[in-house]
């Protein structure tokens, strides 16, 4: 079976990538279907199910998104930890054929600016329509949910303006920052106007600032 193509950056630049750990200091890696195999002849086949349901969970070809809160596994990064670099998910092709999204810039608000407590701020990025798909009821949906009072507000979905093919798109939301100082780390997924996730292979695009 051909090895699939790499995955397609749905926001090219929004993170960087995480290169490799020193020789000595990285960790091995299976494959899924060598993890699988491995764990099935150790413990038997209960334990191989459970593994490749795990490797499964956070990405499906359908493009709806299995874990509606979206939150994060590790515990919540500190301002410290600013710029927050995320992996690539698990590589899936965009629910339509031909779609595909570049990340342009961040007009407002830069990872990591400094903003006070209580204040409302908009933050805009600018995306381009690099595929042949029109975007027409095209929005972000906010993966963190439900919203905690320590994290910034936002809408949960933010509607995009149609744009064609070729076309870049300034998307904008208020960001209203929490009263205790910390980083806000927010993620989005960009959704088509059926609700799908229109790229389940491709990064989310974030906000991250820090409240002090």
């Amino acid at each position: 079976m051909p090895t699939p193509p790499p995955p397609p950056d749905e926001i090219a630049g929004d993170v960087q990538p995480v290169l490799p750990a020193p020789e000595g200091r990285g960790r091995l890696r299976l494959t899924r279907p060598a993890a699988a195999a491995l764990a099935a002849a150790a413990v038997g086949m209960g334990a191989a199910v459970l593994i490749a349901a795990t490797a499964n969970r956070g990405s499906e070809t359908d493009g709806h998104i299995p874990n509606p809160s979206g939150s994060p596994s590790e515990a919540a990064p500190s301002a410290a930890d600013c710029p927050v670099r995320a992996t690539n998910p698990p590589w899936s092709p965009p629910v339509h054929e031909g779609d595909s999204a570049v990340f342009i810039g961040d007009i407002t608000l830069p990872d990591c600016t400094r903003v006070g407590p209580g204040q409302t701020k908009t933050k805009v990025w600018r995306l381009k329509n690099a595929g042949t798909v029109p975007w027409k009821g095209y929005s972000l949906h906010r993966l963190d949910l439900p919203q905690r009072p320590d994290q910034c507000q936002t809408i949960s979905d933010v509607p995009i303006e149609d744009t064609r093919p070729g076309e870049s798109v300034d998307i904008r939301t208020n960001v209203t920052t929490p009263r205790n100082p910390g980083l806000c780390y927010v993620r989005f997924k960009l959704m088509d106007g059926s609700g799908r996730v229109a790229f389940p292979g491709g990064r989310p695009l974030n906000f991250q600032v820090i409240v002090d």
